[in-house]
C-alpha cells in the first residue's frame, strides 16, 4: 500500500510490484525485526497469561505490536518505516495502513497456528498408541 500510493520516494517506477520490492527493500531490517520480537513475545505473554487461541487475540497483539514499534523505534533505526519514511511518527495515512498490517499479520499468524495444530494432532492420532 506504501508503494501503491506513493508514500515512499522509491515508489516512482511506474511498476507496482518493482516499486512493492523497492520499498520493502529500503524499509530498516530494525523496523522489521522489532515487529516480529514483540509479536512473538506479546504471543507467549498472553499465552502465559491464559489468553485462548484465536484471531481475536491475535490481531490484537498484531496492532499492538506495530503502534510499539512505530512509537518507539529511534528515528535513526527507523528507515522507510514510521518517522523514517517522512518524519512524522504517527502520521495517519502510513499509521493506518500499519494497523491494516497488524490486523492482517494477526489472522495469517491465527490461520497458521490453527494449520499446525491441526496437522499436529491429526500426526498423534496416526501413531500407534504404546499401551
Amino acid at each position: 500500500m506504501i508503494a501503491a500510493l506513493s508514500l515512499s520516494p522509491l515508489a516512482s517506477a511506474g511498476n507496482l510490484l518493482l516499486d512493492t520490492f523497492e520499498v520493502a527493500d529500503e524499509v530498516s531490517p530494525a523496523a522489521k525485526l522489532t515487529y516480529a520480537v514483540l509479536f512473538g513475545a506479546l504471543v507467549i505473554t498472553a499465552r502465559v497469561g491464559g489468553a485462548r487461541r484465536g484471531a481475536s487475540i491475535h490481531v490484537l497483539i498484531g496492532v499492538i505490536s506495530i503502534a510499539l514499534v512505530v512509537a518507539l523505534l529511534p528515528e535513526y533505526w527507523s528507515r522507510g518505516f514510521g518517522i523514517g519514511l517522512n518524519g512524522v511518527r504517527f502520521d495517519p495515512l502510513p499509521t493506518a495502513i500499519y494497523a491494516i498490517g497488524g490486523v492482517a499479520s494477526g489472522v495469517v499468524f491465527s490461520l497458521l497456528e490453527a494449520k499446525c495444530l491441526a496437522r499436529s494432532l491429526t500426526h498423534a492420532l496416526d501413531r500407534p498408541s504404546d499401551d
